[in-house]
């Protein structure tokens, strides 16, 4: 009986020994592979950070039976190593740091890979604007590309890349209909802005926003832009007749209030409005120009500017006017000199520099501080450019 019983003991412990003998083969065999694996892919990576492709790829090869038995971890490593290099990438074009057709290159070599797909596909579309769609994976990434700038509120970027797929592929039905919402979205944004400036009473600030909607987004003929923009003309219509009704009997005495000398301890006891956060007062008599910011009462001047108005027998008009058209440019025939930054104030009268000989090297008369001019407003060219860039259409000027 004792026998029987010793037999079974070493066969468990010869078992036991097989056991363990297996597993320390199988984690030195797997030890191994990982090293030869970590050798291959660290290889690998200094290569295509170098940017030699071409070894880079040699090393990635399909017969190579440490990269088979890795594969799921290899495909991993890979997504990872790419995804990071497409970022930094991206990070480097922003920052102007890297060329894009530099950029490019890196990005064509890794799709080659079959890694990242689609994903990288857009990151290509977006850097290349000469990129042509090859697969319905090429058009589903530009349709996800779109929708990344609808949400961002590009629209005119939207649709531009939601055109570029054709009715054949799959994705063309969203596609129609995300430029419809684009369109939508965008006029009910410009609307709604527009809605916000007749508010406080901007009408001809919130009718130029309409009229200069973009065209690469809505047609120039829109019914619905053309509609509102009539809308808010007879609103400012009734707006402008409600203001002369509630003045009418004051109309004499306000006229001649804000055709004298207006100054900063008088300018807000005078109810003088405009439509627009600005409001321009010439001082014929002080041959200065002088901007006010704010609203009615509560005027600031900003800016004053020695300017020169007309001479005797073509004097600067005096009168309440508005600010209406403007232009970098324009050259007078009949009296051989033009001027820059010219903003219209009433028929041909402007604010404008003064004035330069055709080609515009060389001013022809600096003349300011005292009527020099044909009637128009001259000022300093930077002064000039100052009211061009700042001062909106639909400003009241008041000149006395």
């Amino acid at each position: 009986m004792r026998n029987l019983f010793r037999k079974p003991k070493k066969s468990v412990f010869k078992f036991i020994t097989i056991i363990f003998a297996g597993l320390l083969l199988v984690f030195a065999a797997n030890y191994y592979i990982n090293y030869k694996y970590s050798l291959i892919t660290d290889d690998f990576f200094s290569k295509f950070n170098s940017c030699d492709f071409t070894a880079a790829k040699d090393i990635i090869t399909d017969d190579n039976i440490y990269l088979k038995l890795k594969k799921k971890t290899l495909n991993k490593d890979l997504n990872t190593y790419f995804s990071s290099v497409v970022k930094n990438l991206c990070d480097s074009v922003l920052d102007n740091e890297d060329s894009k057709s530099k950029a490019l290159v890196v990005l064509n070599e890794i799709k080659s890979y079959n890694i990242l797909n689609s994903s990288l596909n857009k990151v290509i579309i977006s850097l290349d604007d000469t990129y042509i769609p090859e697969s319905d994976s090429d058009y589903k990434a530009i349709l996800d590309l779109a929708l990344d700038n609808y949400d961002n509120g590009d629209f005119d970027i939207a649709i531009n890349l939601l055109n570029k797929i054709p009715d054949s592929s799959k994705y063309y039905s969203d596609a129609t209909n995300y430029i419809e919402k684009c369109i939508t979205d965008y006029k009910d944004n410009l609307f709604k802005e527009a809605d916000d400036l007749v508010k406080d009473d901007y009408y001809t600030k919130a009718i130029n926003l309409l009229s200069n909607a973009d065209t690469s987004i809505i047609t120039e003929d829109d019914a619905d832009i053309n509609n509102k923009i009539d809308s808010i003309a007879e609103a400012k219509e009734n707006y402008l007749a409600s203001i002369g009704a509630n003045d009418s009997q004051n109309s004499t005495l306000t006229s001649n209030k804000l055709l004298q000398s207006i100054t900063s301890s008088n300018i807000n006891t005078l109810n003088i409005e405009s439509l627009t956060p600005y409001l321009i007062y010439v001082n014929l008599s002080e041959q200065m120009t002088y901007v006010y910011k704010g609203t009615m009462n509560k005027w600031d001047t900003i800016k004053s500017f020695t300017c020169s108005t007309g001479i005797d027998d073509e004097k600067t008009p005096t009168g309440i006017f508005d600010v209406r058209e403007r232009g970098d440019w324009f050259f007078s025939d009949k009296y051989q000199q033009g001027g820059k930054y010219w903003v219209q104030f009433y028929g041909d009268y402007l604010f404008h520099s003064v004035p330069y000989n055709e080609d515009q090297s060389e001013v022809v008369d600096n003349t300011l501080g005292t009527p020099a001019s044909h009637g128009c407003i001259r000022l300093k060219t930077n002064d000039a450019k100052w009211i061009y860039d700042n001062i909106e259409a639909g400003t009241k000027v008041i000149i006395n």
